[in-house]
């Protein structure tokens, strides 16, 4: 499966400039970041009513969400934001699109043409969640360890398979702990019951792919043999194939 992305302030839709800024855009994106926020890209080429309804719908959740949301809308016919517009590739899609941004720069939902008040919810992703997603998008296979607490045991499958030197600089690990209230929400969407009270491990490939659930007595052979038939671990072993 591709990991569930499907997951992307007040109205101002009297002009094209919705949301309104003395700096650049990138520099707007940086700022929410920094203070921990996610932001909502929104781009656009002219402000037609797919446009409008988009801004609608992108502001009416800012509103409701503004604690841990933000968002900026970008003409891509505006030179000065030729980085943001460059970094999305935005000018090479049907518009208007809004991208969900989190806070370490994974890329949480795009959506086309139009949105809906679901898709930018779920675009709202656990740090946990947001760091699997960024390891993802960084060519990286994620290895998640949903951990009952955080006295608990790292499988010894995972610490082999983290020290087989054909997946060295290849993999990215990432643990979220039941106990954290905060990563309910990813256990949820993992499909993995908040009440485990032993490990249970995921593995992903870019760009999404589910490669499986694993329990905890899981053998580091066997996760390197699922790494190595999936075709997406671009190890050297498989180079020579």
């Amino acid at each position: 499966m591709r990991y569930p992305i499907g997951l992307l302030c007040f109205i101002a839709l009297m002009c094209p400039s919705f949301s309104v800024a003395a700096t650049t855009k990138t520099a707007s994106v940086q700022a929410a970041a920094e203070g921990g926020k996610y932001t909502y890209v929104m781009f656009y080429k002219t402000n037609d009513s797919a446009t409008k309804r988009m801004a609608t719908e992108v502001s009416s959740h800012v509103a409701e969400t503004g604690a841990k949301t933000t968002w900026v809308s970008v003409n891509v016919k505006d030179r000065k934001e030729a980085e943001i517009i460059k970094r999305f590739d935005a000018s090479r899609m049907p518009l208007p699109a809004v991208f969900g941004v989190a806070p370490n720069g994974a890329i949480t939902g795009v959506f086309r043409q139009k949105v809906n008040q679901e898709q930018l919810a779920n675009a709202i992703l656990t740090p946990r969640y947001a760091e699997m997603v960024e390891s993802l998008q960084n060519q990286k296979i994620a290895i998640v360890c949903m951990m009952p607490a955080k006295e608990a045991k790292i499988p010894a499958g995972v610490t082999a398979l983290a020290n087989n030197p054909e997946f060295k600089g290849k993999l990215h690990h990432v643990r979220a702990y039941a106990t954290d209230d905060q990563e309910r929400e990813f256990f949820r969407r993992m499909k993995v019951d908040a009440n485990i009270t032993l490990p249970v491990v995921l593995m992903f490939a870019p760009p999404g792919n589910h490669l499986g659930t694993y329990n905890a007595s899981v053998d580091g052979s066997d996760l390197a043999k699922r790494l190595h038939s999936s075709g997406k671990c671009n190890c050297s072993k498989c180079q020579k194939k």
